[in-house]
């Protein structure tokens, strides 16, 4: 896949509608896999780490409506929810609700957070992975 999303108008709004569970994915967790994130524990953090739940979501999303791998469906959430952050969606051509904003904002900081944990400033990446 070449990252590119395509939806169709009936996609789209269902898609749309999809945002009054905000407050349910952006909060619950749901684990993409049996491992923790960057493989902890290990020696940077000695608990196993895991995804904001708004990531964790998005990507099983991905993963399950259009046939992502882990790692794609991963990058493909931190970039959509970089772009609901903003306040915008596919390209901005649609605008997001304040609440999913607010939802997106906050699970930057997370994402931030953990990057920082384990990489220290939060902008390296371990083995080009962007996870």
């Amino acid at each position: 896949m070449t990252g590119n999303i395509t939806f169709t108008a009936a996609e789209l709004a269902a898609y749309l509608g999809k945002s009054a569970r905000t407050p349910v994915v952006s909060t619950q967790h749901h684990h993409l896999g049996p491992e923790g994130l960057w493989h902890t524990p290990d020696r940077h953090v000695p608990y196993k780490q895991q995804l904001p739940a708004y990531v964790q979501n998005t990507a099983r999303a991905l993963m399950r409506d259009h046939g992502m791998s882990e790692q794609e469906a991963i990058a493909t959430a931190i970039q959509a929810i970089r772009e609901w952050a903003r306040g915008r969606a596919f390209g901005g051509k649609v605008k997001v609700t304040p609440q999913v904003r607010r939802a997106a904002k906050r699970a930057l900081k997370q994402w931030a957070k953990l990057k920082a944990t384990h990489h220290g400033d939060g902008k390296s990446s371990k083995k080009g992975t962007s996870r």
